[in-house]
This record gives structure tokens, sequence and C-alpha cells, in this order.
């Protein structure tokens, strides 16, 4: 079973993210696979924008996969792994195309990396999102700092990434993290009406306000400072301060299954 589910619809390319039992945790097949499908997404004509989703209604995405990850101890072992991803958010958060994250459930860690590369992040009430990499002894190590930094205010993009607190959805909108949060029960149905109204004009009219958005950024020195933040979080994945707070996590889960 692919890790990674690719449909299209009504001009849409639907990346989703097919591990729920995992809470829809990066791994990397998920990293080659999303890879993969941003670059026939770009290059299809029949493509104006990209959503990035998850499977079930549990989780948008909770990060790298903690089981798969774990046996990464020092600096030299974690680097290649976060610079495959943050090289897959790069290309999202640089992608010539419009591109939303539909948070059908909680998007904590690189979960909220991989929301904030999108250009938009459309959310279901009832769910939480977060930097929380500071509680396990870590910082963003995909990009996410970079993206928030673009994104949002300075001081709410800040607030969220040092506290590593989760936030629901309100918060996070009123943070300016989350750009519109469903109402209605059937939240799927309204999502997907306000993201087609969003990008109701042509493709060439998306793709071109899309370059001129592009066009402001030093994309040089935004790769550059992606990198710096990459190898800090290398950095610190060797500390043992990650290493005890990853096995407390894999200790409580082992108790709860």
């Amino acid at each position: 079973m692919s890790s990674l589910l690719e449909s299209r619809k009504d001009g849409a390319a639907i990346l989703t993210i097919n591990r729920s039992l995992q809470r829809n945790a990066i791994n990397y097949d998920v990293m080659e696979e999303m890879l993969e499908a941003i670059n026939r997404a770009e290059a299809d004509s029949s493509v104006s924008y990209i959503i990035v989703t998850g499977s079930g209604e549990q989780s948008f995405c909770s990060g790298g996969d903690v089981r798969e990850f774990h046996n990464l101890r020092t600096e030299e072992e974690a680097y290649p792994m976060l610079r495959k991803m943050g090289t897959v958010l790069e290309r999202l958060f640089l992608c010539k195309k419009p591109t939303v994250a539909l948070l059908n459930g909680h998007a904590v860690g690189g979960g909220s990396e991989l929301a904030i590369a999108c250009d938009f992040r459309i959310s279901r009430s009832n769910i939480q999102v977060g930097f929380i990499q500071g509680s396990i002894g870590l910082t963003t190590g995909w990009g996410g700092t970079v993206f928030a930094l673009e994104r949002m205010k300075s001081d709410h993009a800040m607030q969220m990434l040092i506290s590593a607190d989760r936030y629901s959805a309100e918060e996070a909108f009123e943070k300016g993290y989350i750009t519109y949060i469903t109402k209605s029960a059937n939240w799927h149905s309204e999502a997907y009406e306000y993201i087609g109204n969003l990008f109701k004009r042509s493709s060439p009219i998306l793709s071109s306000y899309k370059m001129y958005w592009l066009s402001r950024l030093d994309q040089d020195k935004l790769s550059e400072r992606i990198e710096q933040e990459i190898r800090n979080c290398a950095r610190l994945w060797a500390k043992d301060e990650h290493h005890i707070a990853v096995e407390a996590f894999l200790k409580r889960k082992k108790k709860q299954s």
C-alpha cells in the first residue's frame, strides 16, 4: 500500500499521507513519494493548485516517525534524514503553483512544518497545531522556522516556536497560522468549497500570482537559512536531552499498546 495517495479533482492535485495508524507520521517512503508527487503536479498542465492532507480525521501529520528514526543517534546520522525532508518542504514552499494544507486533524511537530510550508492552511475545528519540537529537545529541523517567519508576523511565529505549546485551531487562526476554520458539521465539503472559491480563477492567473510572490524572495538566502536550521537541529538531535525524551515517549506508547 502506498504511503502517499495522489489524485486529481477539479484542477487540484491532492496528496494524502496514507498512514493513519501511525498518525500520518513521515517516514522515508513518504518523503520520496511526496517529492515525486510535487514534481509531477507542478509539471502537469491540468493541475492549477496542490492540496496536501492526511488520511482519517485524527491527524494531518504528527511529524517524523519516532519509531523509524529513534535509532538515529548522532549528528551525522540525523542530518541526512532532516536534509531529505527539508528538501521536500523547500520544494513545496517554492512550488510555482499555489499550495494548501487541508488540516483534517492535528498538525504537530514536523506536521506543523509541513503545513506552514504551504501557502494556505484550511482547518477543521477541534484540532491542535504546534511546533512542539522544543518539548523533545529539538528545534524545527525541516525549515519550519524559516517558513513560519515568512508566512506569519514574527512575534506570533516566535511565540509558537519558542513555547513548543499546542494551540487550538482558533488560537492558531488568531496568530495567523491558520487561514480558515470550517464551521459546519460537514467540514470536508465546506473546506473543499472554500478552497474551490479561493482557486476559482484560471491556472495561468494562479501561477502568475504565485510567481509574483516568489519573486520577492532571495531564494539563495532562503536555502542558506533552511540549511542552517537543519544543521542546528542535527546537532541538537545528538544531545542527551533529545534521546531521553524520545525514550520516555516510546515507553509511554508501549504501555498504552
